[in-house]
């Protein structure tokens, strides 16, 4: 249980140092907030808020492996390689497509009870 509790603050460590230091994930963090701002103004369903918690974890979770992997790769090679950059293209590729996705989804959750709002 003590290893547990350690690799529990690693972890906590990680996502921390992470939000601090990296741009967007704090833009990220800013949106998901309002997000869920949004979930509980219009009272969303508990699948709507399962499709927005998950799309949540999944843009900030991907974001945190795209910052990771481009440390790894500053942290095996200073100097500009073509794979190395396509290693960091690759991963912020992923995120960007989580994104969309993501985007697409809160679209698919919101738009009804924005046009209530509206009309």
């Amino acid at each position: 249980m003590k290893q547990f509790f350690k690799s529990l603050g690693y972890a906590i460590k990680g996502i921390t140092a992470a939000v601090v230091e990296q741009r967007n994930l704090k833009i990220q963090l800013f949106f998901a907030l309002i997000v869920i701002a949004f979930g509980f103004y219009f009272d969303i369903s508990q699948v709507e808020w399962f499709a927005i918690i998950f799309c949540i974890a999944l843009v900030l979770g991907f974001e945190m492996i795209n910052t990771a992997l481009e440390d790894l790769v500053d942290l095996v090679t200073s100097e500009w390689k073509p794979l190395a950059g396509r290693v960091k293209d690759v991963a912020a590729g992923a995120t960007l497509i989580a994104s969309i996705a993501s985007v697409i989804v809160g679209f698919l959750v919101f738009w009804k009870y924005l046009v209530l709002l509206i009309g």
